[in-house]
């Protein structure tokens, strides 16, 4: 009788993990990889945000971490619960300027699923506190415009 229970008890933990590990790839991406929308500590920057979750709609957060060995660095979020990500590549849709010049990311990952988050970086050879930072094309906001400084 007591196998019994440890036999039930164990699979009911193996259809939990199942059910965690069915939702996780139907999503596209692991929910804890997220970064969370509160600015960094280690940021000299505040985080900004354009648009929300709501049908048709993306949330985007930006929080630049500053310049280093000539490169901008910015974390970005882009959350979602209906739009696809995975057709606008952060390389194209993506414009950074400062001191008269506008210039693409040299790289940014690609975008799946509806949670996406990870590092832009801008080829910019100087330290640069004053920017805006352009995304066109991702619903529902045709242009975001993200300003600091």
């Amino acid at each position: 009788m007591k196998s019994d229970y440890i036999i039930y008890g164990i699979l009911g933990v193996a259809l939990v993990i199942l059910a965690y590990t069915l939702l996780t790839l139907v999503d596209g991406n692991d929910p804890s990889q997220k970064i969370p929308q509160a600015q960094n500590e280690n940021s000299k920057f505040q985080a900004v945000t354009s648009g929300n979750t709501d049908p048709g709609n993306a949330q985007i957060d930006l929080t630049p971490k500053g310049a280093e060995n000539g490169q901008l660095k910015v974390d970005f979020a882009i959350n979602t619960h209906s739009v696809t990500l995975s057709e606008y590549d952060l390389t194209k849709v993506t414009t950074l300027e400062y001191g008269g010049k506008k210039i693409n990311p040299i790289s940014a990952p690609a975008l799946e699923g509806h949670h996406n988050s990870g590092v832009l970086t801008f080829n910019v050879g100087q330290d640069i506190t004053k920017f805006k930072i352009t995304i066109v094309g991702i619903p529902s906001v045709q242009e975001r415009v993200f300003e600091w400084g």
